[in-house]
C-alpha cells in the first residue's frame, strides 16, 4: 500500500521561469531551489490559454479550464451596482482543491490566491490576495482589507505581521538596485514600484510563515505575484542590453530580476524548514516569462497587452516523500495539479477535472480513485452562499492596480460603457478558452456574436478566421 503525503505544501511562483533560474543554479545563487532540482522532480508545466493569472491560478485551483470554473479574466460586469468589479472568489463555479479538503476534515491555509477574496470559511485560515497590498498614506491607519481574513478573529494576530513599503530603508533595495542613490525619484518612480513589490512579497511571506509555524495545518497553498511583477516592471533591463535601451537605465536596474529570484530562494528557504521533511512540497508557475531576444523594450496599447511578455512555459517542482529525486516531469499542464495532489492525499479525482495525475513523478504511483464529480457531493465545502457577491472599496483599489499594471483599460465613469467592455472581453476569453480545447464550433459561435457587435476589433477578426479554417 502506497503510503498517502501527510502534510502537503504548494507554493504558487507567478511566472517563474528556467531561463533565469537554471544560470542562477549553475552559479550557486539558488541554493534553495538546487535542494529540490537534486532531491526531486523537476519540468516544464505548460500553461493554458488566453495566459492571464486569475484564470491560471484558478485553473491550478480546480484542476479545470476557464469553461467550467467561471473566471474569464481580471475584471466582470458588475450586474447589481453597474459598471466592472474585479473577479472575486464568488466569481468561480467550481470548488477548489481547497473546498475538497475541507469536505474531507483536512486543516487548511491558503494565503494569497488570486483571486481569494472574499476568503471563503474553510476549516483553516484563508488569507485573501487584497489583503497585502498597502492602501493607505504614510501616517494614516492601515486597515485590513473586510472580509480578506476567515475567521476575522486571525486579523488582529495576523495585521501587524505585514510589511509598508515605507518601513523598507535602503539596505532592502541595494541588494536589487545597487545604484539607488541615483535615481531621480521626482521623474522616476521604478524605485516606489519596487518597495511595494518588496513590501508585498515581504508580507506574503510574513503570513504564510506564521500560519505554518503556529497553527496545525494538513495543507498549505502560499501565492506570490512578486516574479511577475518585478518582471515587468525590470526584465527588460536584465542582461544582455537590449537594442536601444539607453546604457544609464541598463546600469541601473540590470540586477532587479536576478535579485527577484534570489530573494525568492531564501523565502522558500524558510518555508522548506517549517513544512519539514515529511511534507510533500510542490512549486509551480502560471507560465514563464521571456527573458532573452523576446523581450519587448514597448508594449503595445490594448487590454491584457503584458501577457505578450509571458512564455508558455512555467516551471513545476516536486519534493518529498514518494517523490522521485533527481528527475524530470514531462508533459505537465496547470490542469494536472490539483488532481496530482488529491492522489497524492488519498482522494478521488473528478472526472469532470480536465487534468490528470502527474504519475511520473512518484516512486510508488498511488491508486487512482474517481469520483464523478465534486461539485455533485452534498455537504460543507467551506465556501460563501451561492448568492453572494462582493462590490467594496477593497475590491476597486484592486481595480487600479490592474489598471496601473497595463492589464486593463481604466473604465472610465460610463459604468454601462464599462460593463459592456468586460462583457466582451470576458466573451473573449471563453472563446480563446473554447478554441484551445478543439470546441471550435462554440469558439466561432461566440467571435461571430463579438464581431456583430464591433467590427472594427482586430482580435475578432483574425480569430474568427483562424477558427474558420479549422473546420
Amino acid at each position: 500500500m502506497v503510503k498517502k503525503a501527510k502534510k502537503v505544501l504548494l507554493i504558487g511562483w507567478d511566472a517563474a521561469d528556467w531561463k533565469v533560474i537554471n544560470p542562477l543554479l549553475d552559479s550557486g545563487q539558488m541554493p534553495t531551489l538546487q535542494k529540490i532540482v537534486d532531491n526531486g522532480m523537476i519540468g516544464n508545466i505548460a500553461t493554458l490559454d488566453p495566459p492571464l493569472s486569475p484564470m491560471l491560478w484558478t485553473s491550478i485551483a480546480t484542476g479545470k479550464r476557464a469553461d467550467k470554473h467561471g473566471i474569464l479574466g481580471f475584471i466582470e460586469a458588475d450586474t447589481v451596482n453597474g459598471g466592472v468589479r474585479n473577479v472575486n472568489s464568488t466569481s468561480r463555479k467550481s470548488r477548489a482543491i481547497w473546498n475538497i479538503l475541507h469536505h474531507e476534515g483536512y486543516k487548511t491555509n491558503v494565503i494569497s490566491w488570486w483571486p481569494s477574496h472574499p476568503a471563503e470559511p474553510i476549516n483553516g485560515v484563508m488569507v485573501s490576495n487584497f489583503y497585502q497590498r498597502a492602501n493607505n498614506k504614510v501616517g494614516k491607519p492601515w486597515l485590513v482589507p473586510k472580509d480578506a481574513v476567515h475567521p476575522v478573529e486571525m486579523t488582529r494576530v495576523l495585521a501587524p505581521y505585514r510589511v509598508h513599503p515605507a518601513e523598507l530603508t535602503e539596505q532592502h533595495i541595494l541588494p536589487f538596485i545597487p545604484f539607488a542613490a541615483e535615481v531621480d525619484q521626482e521623474k522616476d518612480k521604478r524605485l516606489e514600484a519596487l518597495a511595494r513589490i518588496i513590501a508585498d512579497t515581504a508580507t506574503v511571506q510574513s503570513t504564510a510563515t506564521y500560519l505554518m509555524e503556529n497553527t496545525e495545518w494538513d495543507f498549505t497553498a502560499v501565492y506570490f505575484d512578486g516574479i511577475d511583477h518585478f518582471c515587468h516592471g525590470f526584465m527588460k533591463f536584465h542582461p544582455p542590453q537590449l537594442p536601444g535601451l539607453p546604457d544609464d537605465l541598463f546600469r541601473l536596474y540590470k540586477d532587479v530580476v536576478v535579485g527577484a529570484y534570489k530573494f525568492h530562494d531564501m523565502l522558500l528557504q524558510r518555508l522548506l524548514q517549517l513544512a519539514g521533511e515529511d511534507c510533500l512540497v510542490m512549486i509551480v508557475s502560471d507560465h514563464g516569462f521571456h527573458s532573452d531576444h523576446l523581450r519587448p523594450i514597448e508594449l503595445p496599447k490594448f487590454a491584457a497587452a503584458p501577457a505578450l511578455e509571458h512564455n508558455p512555459y512555467g516551471v513545476i517542482c516536486m519534493y518529498g516523500p514518494n517523490i522521485k529525486k533527481d528527475d524530470r516531469i514531462y508533459g505537465a499542464t496547470l490542469l494536472d495539479v490539483t488532481p496530482t495532489l488529491l492522489a497524492a492525499m488519498g482522494l478521488p479525482i473528478g472526472k469532470d477535472m480536465d487534468g490528470k495525475v502527474l504519475m511520473n513523478a512518484f516512486e510508488n504511483p498511488p491508486e487512482i480513485k474517481y469520483i464523478d464529480s465534486w461539485e455533485d457531493v452534498e455537504g460543507d465545502f467551506g465556501e460563501h452562499p451561492k448568492h453572494m457577491k462582493e462590490n467594496t472599496e477593497e475590491s476597486a483599489e484592486a481595480l487600479q492596480q490592474l489598471i496601473e499594471l497595463g492589464y486593463i483599460e481604466d473604465p472610465g465613469e460610463d459604468k454601462m460603457k464599462a460593463m459592456e467592455r468586460a462583457e466582451k472581453e470576458s466573451k473573449y476569453n471563453l472563446a480563446k478558452v473554447y478554441l484551445s480545447k478543439n470546441d471550435i464550433t462554440n469558439a466561432v459561435t461566440l467571435f461571430e456574436e463579438l464581431l456583430e457587435k464591433e467590427q472594427s476589433d482586430i482580435r475578432f477578426n483574425i480569430e474568427l478566421a483562424l477558427s474558420l479554417i479549422h473546420i
